[in-house]
């Protein structure tokens, strides 16, 4: 059987052209499950990254996050009667005043306590320190080993102070025939005026007169000009 040259050249064009275009299909079926897998593999990097991103901003933030504040290690600064203007002192009286009055006197110092304790300067002193430490020892989240040492150590060394200072202030007596400080002696007349104050009073009736003489005795506070205020 004879062949025509020519159909045999449109023949193999013909296969020629449908293998190009197999060829042509597989590639693009390659390519779209190539492009198809990058994709997926793109996806997945970025959610990765989106993570990772979210944990660095969570650290971040936490990082610049105010700290709570740590419960301190030892005690705060007691206050210094003798570099304190007259508004400090002002504050300083009320503050050490109301502990005493509310909780030292009442609680632990009655027996010992004298109402002219405020004229005397070293039992003014000693009750500052004393009343800064009990304060650092009832904060929060204070170790009982703080209140502890107060009522061990620190009270018992105060209230020494106290008998000694106060020894010779009180009712006037055979051993105290001229107190220091007297306290007026109760008269059994009960149509008797009052006393201005008696022993069991927490202060006599001196104590504001002297307080404002003794915050009057102290520089007065430093004047803000307007700019510096504003």
């Amino acid at each position: 059987m004879q062949l025509d040259p020519m159909e045999m050249l449109l023949r193999l064009t013909g296969d020629l052209s449908d293998v190009n275009g197999r060829v042509k299909t597989l590639e693009e079926q390659r390519l779209a499950a190539t492009l198809a897998a990058f994709e997926e593999k793109m996806a997945t990097s970025v959610g990765g990254l989106k993570e990772q991103l979210a944990a660095v901003v969570a650290v971040i933030q936490q990082l610049q996050a105010e700290p709570e504040e740590e419960p301190s290690q030892a005690p705060g600064t007691a206050p210094n009667w003798n570099d304190v203007n007259q508004d400090q002192a002002r504050e300083l009286w009320d503050w050490l005043t109301s502990w005493c009055q509310n909780v030292l006197w009442p609680t632990y110092a009655e027996s010992v306590w004298k109402p002219c304790w405020y004229r005397h300067q070293q039992v003014r002193i000693q009750l500052t320190w004393l009343c800064a430490y009990w304060h650092w020892a009832y904060e929060q989240h204070a170790p009982p080993t703080r209140a502890a040492e107060w009522h061990v150590r620190w009270w018992p060394h105060v209230e020494q102070v106290l008998k000694k200072e106060l020894k010779e202030c009180g009712y006037p007596s055979d051993d105290l025939p001229k107190p220091r400080h007297p306290v007026p002696v109760p008269v059994a007349d009960p149509a008797a005026p009052p006393a201005p104050f008696g022993i069991d009073d927490f202060v006599d009736h001196r104590f504001f007169e002297r307080v404002e003489k003794d915050i009057a005795r102290r520089p007065e506070p430093e004047k803000k000009d307007d700019a510096t205020a504003e």
